[in-house]
């Protein structure tokens, strides 16, 4: 998928164009962004289904479901939602693993932390 492609798509995801050009300024190599902008995609995810979550923790497997359960178009595809959720536990675990390093709480990690990490 080229940046414009994915730039015209953006309308449908947690990122805004902001975070896209922002991501696509980078000297990152093209599967560095993607990997990012999949990171991020998983971080604002994780941040609309802990709306009222004081302590800034990841959501478990159970606010995933119930997060998609809202979306039924989303539960159309079993394989998706698979798919979706493998990511999830992956990025669960980065970010979890870089939200240690940095000494904030997950979900108060921002793009430009995760742009730092791939930078270094």
């Amino acid at each position: 998928m080229t940046e414009s492609t994915f730039l015209d798509n953006f309308e449908n995801s947690p990122l805004n164009k902001d975070d896209i050009n922002l991501i696509g300024s980078t000297n990152l190599s093209v599967s560095e962004k993607h990997h990012l902008r999949m990171l991020l995609h998983c971080l604002e995810c994780f941040k609309s289904m802990s709306k009222g979550n004081e302590e800034g923790l990841i959501p478990g497997k159970e606010a995933w479901l119930e997060w998609c359960l809202k979306n039924p178009v989303m539960l159309k595809d079993d394989e998706f939602v698979q798919v979706l959720f493998e990511q999830f536990s992956g990025a669960a675990i980065q970010l979890e693993r870089l939200s240690i390093v940095l000494e904030v709480a997950p979900l108060d990690l921002t793009l430009r932390d995760l742009i730092h990490a791939y930078e270094t």
